[in-house]
């Protein structure tokens, strides 16, 4: 018992100190709270006497960083999935803990091996372990490439380097500043570091790295649909009449966009009614991109993908390449069938497509196009982006609800904006829906679980930023 009040306070500490490495990403975007978590969670590594305490300290950190950062998932098991609250919470509780062990080994790593080295050795080393171990996890079992402490950059001098080292390098400069300022309180010259580090990130806003090229009037449209009945015959039926409907009122636009899965059948079941919108769209230049289920073959019994589909003055089509675990496919399909209804949700048996997806528009305006969770793969979207003027990313946020979840979401593509000079227009069903200026900066929004529409002008741009050149080879 005394052996466990000596280590609460430390833990409980340690725990505070992820918890608000959370509230310097969005919705809060408090982005001080970065350095101050990394501050601490150092400090208290720095003070550990035993391999044990820092091991736990690790634990402790990790497990207020993800528990309070993305324990949104219960949301989407227990409201969208009818999963027993009891177990939703077990399942929440393992994956959140699971994640937090990367910062475990964070500290095993540093005890065992970097504590005695030279302090600007040490620095330059746990950053980079850091940023490797986020490399990691956003590989590991597909990969969970959220959360990322580089989201923050976003609002601070640090944005700066978003195009030339993306937000990997920029959750490198925030550990290493936040290291520095702990060896700052003991030796002030190693806060000249971080100093000309923060001061090259304002400057370096003030180049453009790509160029303009023309402008786009686009039409967003959100239909805020209920996922119960999202996959029913006559939601459906009323969805394809909000957009159908929407679409023909903005014609006007240059490009018009519906969000992941608005027509929520096969394509081939929609086409024949879209031909005559594709036609009128046709004649005034207007591309309609919509989000849909594509499929091999009009059996029912043929492989299919999520999928965008672009008509009327140009046409396209693109599969999703990065697929949500239990969302959109389940592993060890064979013995999790039937096990809970989590794992039996409409349209949850989507495949990978056979071939490298392209652009999905390259005449009329060179788009790249990605679907949800594929816009948090940094590496995808500037492989596509390299011959793009323009990202469209489209998403179905209203799995997650009212939380934190898709404020981060909206974060992600405008760090991915940031990173490769160009646009961005996201459309999604339930909010947040959004036009990004190449800067990541919000040109317009929609808000959330409301039917409405957007329409906005977006500068395309062209030729490559540092980071893109860097990643996209």
């Amino acid at each position: 018992m005394l052996a466990v009040n000596k280590y609460l306070p430390v833990h409980l500490l340690a725990l505070i100190a992820g918890g608000l490495a959370c509230l310097a990403l969005a919705p809060f975007s408090w982005w001080p709270l970065a350095l101050l978590s990394v501050l601490i969670f150092y400090g208290l590594l720095y003070n550990a006497d035993t391999l044990k305490r820092s091991l736990s300290i690790g634990f402790a950190y990790g497990a207020g960083y993800f528990l309070f950062g993305i324990s949104w998932v219960y949301v989407s098991m227990v409201d969208h999935a009818a999963t027993p609250v009891l177990l939703a919470a077990a399942f929440t509780l393992l994956f959140c803990l699971g994640l937090g062990l990367f910062y475990v080994l964070l500290a095993f790593l540093y005890h065992r091996y970097m504590r005695r080295l030279p302090v600007p050795l040490i620095i330059i080393a746990f950053a980079s372990l850091w940023v490797l171990l986020d490399f990691i996890r956003a590989w590991l079992f597909t990969g969970f490439p959220w959360l990322y402490l580089g989201y923050s950059g976003l609002d601070n001098w640090l944005a700066g380097y978003g195009p030339v080292v993306g937000q990997h390098g920029i959750t490198f400069l925030i550990v290493l500043t936040s290291l520095c300022l702990f060896y700052a309180l003991k030796q002030p010259r190693h806060v000249i570091l971080p100093t000309l580090l923060w001061v090259g990130g304002l400057a370096l806003q003030t180049i453009d790295w790509t160029e303009p090229s023309q402008q786009r009037q686009i039409t967003l449209l959100q239909g805020n649909v209920d996922l119960a009945t999202k996959w029913q015959l006559q939601q459906l039926n009323e969805s394809l009449e909000y957009y159908f409907s929407r679409t023909y009122a903005h014609l006007d636009s240059d490009l018009i966009i519906w969000p992941e899965t608005a027509a929520a059948t096969y394509w081939d079941n929609v086409q024949p009614a879209a031909e005559a919108l594709s036609d009128l769209a046709a004649s005034q230049n207007t591309v309609v991109i919509a989000g849909t289920v594509l499929r091999n073959e009009a059996q029912s019994d043929g492989d299919y993908y999520n999928g965008l589909v672009a008509f009327g003055a140009e046409q396209g089509a693109y599969a999703k390449q990065r697929l949500v675990p239990f969302g959109e496919y389940v592993p060890w399909e064979t013995q999790l069938r039937g096990v809970m209804q989590l794992f039996d949700l409409p349209m949850s048996q989507f495949r990978l497509p056979s071939f490298e997806q392209g652009l999905l528009l390259s005449q009329t305006t060179p788009v790249a196009g990605n679907i949800c969770y594929e816009i948090a793969y940094a590496g995808l979207v500037a492989k596509q982006a390299k011959y793009a003027q323009l990202i469209v990313t489209v998403s179905n946020d209203s799995w997650f609800g009212d939380t934190m979840a898709p404020w981060q979401h909206l974060q992600m593509a405008q760090m991915r904006a940031l990173e490769n000079g160009r646009p961005v227009a996201r459309a999604t069903n339930s909010g947040i829906s959004a036009l990004i200026d190449h800067r990541g900066r919000l040109v317009t929004q929609m808000p959330q679980f409301v039917e409405a529409q957007t329409t906005g002008n977006l500068q395309l741009r062209h030729g490559r930023t540092p980071f893109n050149y860097l990643v996209a080879r």
